[in-house]
């Protein structure tokens, strides 16, 4: 999650550098505050270093009046009196992505004489997931991966694969409103190269993060899978039954 806030200065007279302000214009300064803990793996720096990211103020009709890096910022910025609208965003959006994702956030304020903070949360289009495969796994299945679906990604008829020995998590585009995220855990038995799947789904929201903890399980001397659902707050342990060929 990124915050940024702006505080609002509006004069009619004389600033401290003696210029004069019209009395139909405001002046406006801005800060930033940027606290990414989502960006661990990719580069985290890129994301909560504030001065990365893109200001873009329009007007009531849409139009832009200001654009520029936070790097870049003018020490103060004048603008007529009106509603505007002020967005802040870094990053490139994908459907799914290994390299890095999109951060946005927008907000409305006016101009209209009286000194005011406006302030505009920013956060992720995507939902992260995550798979560890436990070790054992190589012992029991030949292959294993899981494969991933989201509107987006069925829109461009396209998956996301986690394969075996992938480590880098996944980002994937995910509804604002949150979506049904489904994972098809793949896996090849070593013993008789059978293969069977398992389905499951979670509702992910951009921001959230969604861990699958899969291991090998004997259940006297049936093979079966359990799988660790990681939520960040509750671990949801679930046991999935093997299909009936393989008993």
């Amino acid at each position: 999650m990124c915050f940024l806030c702006i505080g609002m200065a509006f004069s009619s007279c004389n600033s401290q550098s003696d210029e004069t302000v019209p009395s139909d214009q405001g002046t406006i300064s801005l800060s930033i505050t940027a606290n990414t803990a989502f960006t661990r793996t990719v580069s985290e720096s890129s994301y909560s270093n504030v001065d990365n990211y893109t200001i873009q103020i329009l007007d009531d009709a849409g139009d832009p009046v200001q654009e520029f890096v936070y790097a870049e910022k003018p020490e103060r910025i004048s603008l007529k009196n009106g509603a505007y609208t002020l967005n802040a965003f870094y990053g490139t959006e994908s459907d799914a992505s290994r390299d890095g994702f999109y951060v946005e956030g927008s907000t409305n304020f006016n101009i209209d004489g009286n000194v005011q903070q406006v302030t505009v949360a920013c956060k992720p289009t995507c939902g992260k997931v995550i798979v560890n495969f436990a070790n054992e796994m190589a012992e029991y299945f030949s292959n294993y991966s899981v494969v991933y679906e989201t509107a987006a990604l069925k829109a461009a008829q396209s998956t996301a694969i986690w394969q075996k020995d992938d480590t880098e998590p996944w980002y994937l585009k995910v509804d604002k409103k949150g979506e049904a995220v489904k994972a098809t855990i793949h896996f090849t038995r070593l013993s008789d190269n059978k293969s069977a799947s398992v389905e499951k789904t979670y509702t992910m929201a951009p921001g959230k993060s969604w861990t699958l903890n899969i291991a090998p399980q004997d259940n006297n001397g049936d093979l079966g899978i359990q799988i660790t659902v990681d939520e960040s707050t509750d671990d949801e342990i679930i046991d999935i039954e093997v299909p009936s060929e393989w008993v």
